[in-house]
């Protein structure tokens, strides 16, 4: 019996990674095709201008920070662009590092800003509609300054590969 048990064991450890790492490798391709933007983010009397990854179409959305390495995470910013005002939430499986999020209305405002931490299950969302949403490595916005009701995303820009 042990050894059907470990026979069983071994066959699932084998099985297993190539799955996940085709999966892998679909987000990792979606995060390297996102395009490149430089943005800029009102704060008060300053403007904060970043460069970021823009996920504007449902694969790019799909793909987030899944997979990502830490170094990604540490240096990447993405905007995600959903076109008009939606209500949906983002999870964090497959994320290497805790994120923090800042959801935009249509006209830029930011409304709601989070920490997400890496989980299997947690789900963040804001308290209404939004069009974009901005992931960063956890602490940005607070280091910036940005605080939701104080600050707009500046989106006049063009974009790159």
């Amino acid at each position: 019996m042990r050894r059907i048990v470990v026979a069983l064991v071994c066959v699932a450890v084998a099985t297993w990674p190539p799955a996940a790492a085709a999966e892998c490798s679909r987000w990792r391709a979606a995060f390297l095709r996102m395009p490149t933007r430089d943005i800029s983010i009102e704060v008060g009397p300053r403007t904060l201008r970043v460069s970021v990854k823009v996920a504007d179409d449902d694969e790019q959305r799909a793909a987030g920070f899944q997979c990502a390495t830490r170094a990604d995470v540490e240096r990447t910013k993405i905007l995600f662009d959903f076109g008009a005002e939606i209500t949906t939430a983002f999870h964090m499986q497959n994320v290497a590092a805790p994120l923090d999020i800042a959801f935009a209305k249509g006209d830029g405002r930011i409304f709601s800003v989070q920490r997400m931490v890496p989980s299997p299950t947690a789900l963040y969302q804001p308290m209404g509609p939004f069009r974009y949403a901005l992931e960063t490595r956890a602490g940005f916005f607070e280091q910036q300054g940005i605080r939701a009701g104080e600050a707009r995303l500046a989106l006049a820009g063009r974009r790159s590969s």
